[in-house]
């Protein structure tokens, strides 16, 4: 991916696309100094392909040296922030050509979850609807995080027989204590916005008003642009801004990153272990058979009202 930045000033901003096509970002701040970046792929909300990782990874990386990027903004085209893992991508259940198995940390999921623990820049997430699976856990190495109050949080993993992802075996607990970081992660319970502002997710809830804002995150007053505005107005703009919070990375979540690195390689292997025992393809093919049964009983209710009428 070849991020050619273009500044916003004045909105609206000029939005490119990323070389797979599943990220919209653009350039944003009073220096173009904040790079505001959407998941896009709003007919499958958001879900996360390996095209979606291999671009996400891009992104981190190319501006993790540059220079003239000081913050990066997270959020979703649509009404989802991401419903997590696309659980319909063939590459998902592929079988491992390497006799050692799965290894997912050469996956586009572990490239992508190792640029974000290495990430050195102020990283903040606009949660701008329901976040399921990876979509929750990738927040929690987030510097901010905002929701509206449309947003719902879901980790649902042990619905297919997967483990806890991207050190969230360690962070959930961190940052909520264990009864409800199990809440979370051994019942798959989900929870609303205030919930998670309870349980130390989110930091603020802010309502949306306006139709176009809710659905295009580039659209004033969005979520991801009031937060953009509030990064470039309250530290960026201030003297030495730029290095104030690079400073800042590296001192709250910089020293954690070695430790982070090695509870992900940990959690990577037993989640291998799950795959290539066969568990998680079958628990997701018997839930996707019972969704697909559901949808069939519902239309067949349906067409069965319409002729009786």
């Amino acid at each position: 991916i070849m991020i050619h930045y273009q500044t916003m000033d004045p909105l609206p901003p000029q939005v490119q696309s990323s070389t797979r096509g599943t990220l919209k970002f653009s350039r944003l701040g009073h220096k173009g100094s904040i790079l505001l970046v959407a998941l896009h792929r709003p007919r499958v909300k958001n879900a996360i392909n390996d095209d979606c990782y291999l671009d996400l990874a891009d992104v981190l990386h190319q501006t993790a040296d540059d220079s003239s990027i000081s913050a990066l903004v997270l959020t979703g085209t649509g009404s989802y922030f991401s419903s997590g893992a696309d659980l319909t991508d063939s590459n998902l259940f592929a079988e491992s050509s390497s006799s050692k198995g799965r290894n997912s940390m050469e996956r586009p999921v572990g490239r992508f979850m190792f640029q974000l623990l290495s990430y050195p820049k102020l990283l903040a997430a606009a949660v701008n609807g329901p976040a399921v699976g990876i979509g929750v856990t990738l927040l929690l190495h987030c510097d901010l995080v905002w929701c509206n109050d449309t947003a719902t949080f879901w980790t649902p993993f042990s619905r297919i027989a997967l483990v806890p992802e991207l050190c969230s075996s360690v962070t959930l607990v961190q940052r909520m204590g264990l009864a409800k970081a199990n809440e979370l992660l051994v019942l798959g319970t989900k929870i609303d916005a205030s919930t998670a502002l309870e349980w130390n997710l989110c930091s603020r809830i802010i309502p949306y008003y306006q139709e176009t804002a809710f659905q295009d995150p580039f659209h004033p007053p969005s979520l991801a642009i009031q937060m953009v505005h509030e990064i470039d107005q309250k530290l960026l703009a201030l003297s030495f801004g730029h290095e104030t919070a690079q400073l800042f990375v590296t001192m709250v979540r910089g020293r954690e990153q070695e430790s982070m690195k090695s509870i992900c390689r940990e959690e990577l292997i037993r989640m291998d272990q799950r795959f290539d025992s066969g568990q998680v393809a079958k628990a997701a093919s018997h839930l996707l058979g019972l969704r697909d049964s559901k949808a069939r009983a519902k239309n067949d209710k349906t067409d069965s009202l319409r002729s009786k009428l």
